[in-house]
């Protein structure tokens, strides 16, 4: 039996250093196309490919420029076939497990599958390159090193991976990085470790090829150069998704699939070019489908997501070439269509029927309706104008009945006023300039002090000059417009306090109206979640107040219910706005999780001469206080009604007497107390 001489190992320490900077960028690379998937795109697969085989040829590149930092006193070839082969078991393992993490549900065992599969993979790719040297000698791998190198692959794996699931939805891309150190060094230790359990060893007889010193390897010219090239490739392919992801992510509906209103306002005049050159005819349609609450009520709002995903694929087979469906609101769509006039009751006629025809869900079928407003465009007219001309048509398609479509005519469906005071609005929301917020304060009767105030919001048109919230307000919330209004007055009133709580201002608690719109959609509470939670992020403690009609609260008792619990527990309160002027309020006043009552002015304009409106309004203050609920009255205007709720207890007075909304930069404590102070 031959004896062995075991070869000494050599390592070139820049190189080691540099093997280890490649896991390192390859992991951050391949991570943050990762964190991709996390996204409901649709480039999601091709994330998931490229980030597998970003991390396979990280793994690949790293192995390989540690071998150019490894030599042995003998010349060491490569089988360069083997070499190639070992790249598959990284991406393939890089690719089960991304998959893993975001095809369903993520449990822990999927994450400790993920990371084992991870880490077998970085295991397999870097023995099967160790089989692929050939020195004239044979390998020997102490068994202990050995176990230990696939487990520190696999254990590292799965914490870096962990890692990255839990802060998949964090925006800040640097997070990222200690997650891609981890992976690199777990890529590296598992390397470096197993080749220290590594024994190179030749037959005794053939000593005389021994050298001097340690013999360099054409490893990295042959290896570590293409490595480099193909992760430079990868880097542009990755600039290239992230622009079209972010694209697609600001153009695309994310249940739908179908383009959004952003997508409309940004590609309408490239529509209208196309269509002027063309020469073809093109139609215009805003869609709304009839009655489609039922559905959410009956089968809840997932199954109802469920219908609307069905209506966007059917809509989206029904187009031809050079025409769109865009999901314009919620259960609204806008169409353009290319089609002749003398085709266009044909064209809509079947429109309709198409959508009649029933979706099934659950084996059970739905049919819907639709009404459509319709335009034939003037190539010089905004977007904005075409979109009143088709709001004002489909209005009166779903007074005549709904399941019809209108074509627009001006001489029978314009209103002037409106339409420009909505385009007007649409316009201003682009970067609210126009728009500004006043406080009016509430006094605390007990002890006169001013600590609280409610946002207003004022609109000064450039052309109108003011024009009033009483006029604009339903106009917002007929044409969808309220939400983002709201978002903006939120987003504003929010950074105003965290000014003020710095500066440690006088007024703490701000209190903001919600529509009634609000409460028809469950997601709308997303939207102050996120801005409460990022508030939260800047160190600031909201004292928020968020004031809501009962008659909006009573439109859906359920949902509303729910939607309120869930306010609640973002520590917000709750104030009911105009009570009184509802009928269902007593019913379930008890039920509703509000903190505070807010007296309608119409019952404090009575007081205390009227012996009804009187007796009305000491009722509701004795209601509220058995019920431990704040009081605050709206509309005090006079002497006789701050003393006569003063009186009776009610906890805070607001109105005109004590301070009509003003600016931030004209709010005087001193002055708004004095009012009080002075009649003792």
């Amino acid at each position: 039996m031959n004896e062995w001489i075991i070869l000494t190992k050599h390592y070139e320490v820049g190189l080691v250093v540099l093997s280890v900077l490649v896991a390192i960028i390859g992991s951050y690379g391949s991570l943050e196309l990762n964190r991709r998937l996390a996204k409901a795109t649709s480039l999601k697969k091709r994330a998931l490919f490229l980030s597998s085989l970003t991390m396979g040829l990280s793994i690949w590149g790293m192995h390989f420029v540690g071998m150019g930092a490894f030599a042995l006193p003998v010349t060491v070839r490569y089988d360069w076939i083997l070499m190639f082969l070992s790249v598959i078991p990284a991406i393939l393992a890089a690719f089960i497990a991304f998959y893993l993490l975001y095809s369903s549900a993520i449990t822990r065992n999927k994450v400790i599958l993920a990371g084992s599969l991870m880490g077998v993979g970085i295991a397999m790719m870097h023995y099967l390159g160790m089989m692929a040297m050939d020195f004239g000698g044979a390998i020997r791998y102490e068994t202990g090193l050995f176990a230990l190198s696939i487990l520190i692959a696999i254990t590292v794996a799965y914490v870096a991976l962990l890692l990255l699931h839990r802060l998949r939805h964090v925006d800040k891309k640097r997070i990222l990085i200690p997650i891609a150190i981890v992976m690199g060094f777990a890529i590296s230790s598992m390397h470096y470790v197993g080749m220290l359990g590594t024994s190179f060893c030749i037959p005794i007889d053939q000593a005389g090829r021994i050298g001097d010193g340690p013999i360099t390897s054409n490893i990295l010219n042959d290896v570590a150069i293409p490595v480099f090239l193909i992760l430079i490739l990868i880097a542009g392919l990755y600039i290239h998704l992230e622009r079209r992801a972010l694209q697609m992510m600001a153009y695309t509906d994310h249940l739908t699939g179908l383009h959004n209103r952003r997508w409309l306002d940004h590609h309408m005049i490239k529509v209208d070019a196309h269509y002027g050159k063309s020469k073809d005819e093109m139609a215009m349609a805003i869609l709304d489908l009839d009655g489609y609450k039922w559905v959410n009520d009956t089968f809840g709002f997932d199954k109802g997501d469920a219908v609307i995903r069905e209506f966007a694929d059917r809509m989206r087979a029904s187009l031809s070439e050079d025409e769109a469906c865009i999901r314009y609101n919620g259960t609204q769509f806008f169409l353009i269509k290319k089609v002749p006039t003398d085709a266009l009751l044909r064209t809509f006629e079947q429109i309709l029927e198409d959508i009649r025809q029933p979706i099934h869900l659950d084996d059970q079928p739905i049919h819907l309706t639709a009404t459509m407003g319709v335009i034939l465009p003037d190539m010089g007219e905004t977007l904005e104008m075409r979109i009143g001309q088709m709001e004002s048509a489909l209005r009166v398609g779903k007074n005549e009945g709904r399941d019809r479509f209108i074509v627009y005519d001006d001489s029978l469906h314009s209103d002037k006023r409106e339409q420009l005071i909505v385009g007007s609005l649409r316009r201003a929301m682009t970067d609210f300039k126009e728009f500004a917020l006043v406080y009016q304060p509430k006094i605390a009767l007990a002890t006169g002090k001013v600590d609280q105030a409610e946002v207003l919001i004022r609109w000064n048109h450039p052309k109108f000059g003011f024009i009033s919230p009483a006029e604009f307000i339903p106009l917002a919330e007929k044409y969808s417009l309220i939400h983002r209004l709201t978002e903006w007055v939120l987003k504003e009133t929010v950074a105003q306090m965290e000014i003020w709580k710095k500066e440690d201002y006088f007024i703490r608690q701000v209190s903001v109206n919600l529509s009634a719109m609000h409460f028809r959609s469950e997601s709308h509470n997303l939207m102050i979640k996120e801005i409460v939670h990022h508030s939260l992020k800047n160190g600031s403690e909201l004292q928020l107040q968020l004031e809501i009609t009962e008659t909006s609260v009573m439109e859906n008792l359920d949902r509303a219910m729910t939607m309120l619990g869930e306010l609640k527990q973002l520590s917000l309160t709750i104030a009911l706005d105009d009570f009184g002027t509802g009928l269902s309020s007593l019913t379930h006043l008890k039920h509703l999780p509000i903190d505070i009552l807010k007296i309608d002015k119409s019952f404090i304009d009575e007081v205390p001469h009227d012996e009804r409106g009187t007796a009305i309004t000491e009722m509701i203050i004795q209601l509220a206080k058995s019920l431990g609920i704040e009081v605050v009255a709206e509309g005090v205007e006079t002497l006789e009604q701050h003393l006569f709720l003063k009186r009776l207890g009610c906890d805070y007075g607001q109105g005109y007497y004590y301070s009509r909304p003003m600016h931030v930069k004209d709010l005087n404590q001193q002055a708004i107390e004095e009012t009080v102070l002075n009649v003792g």
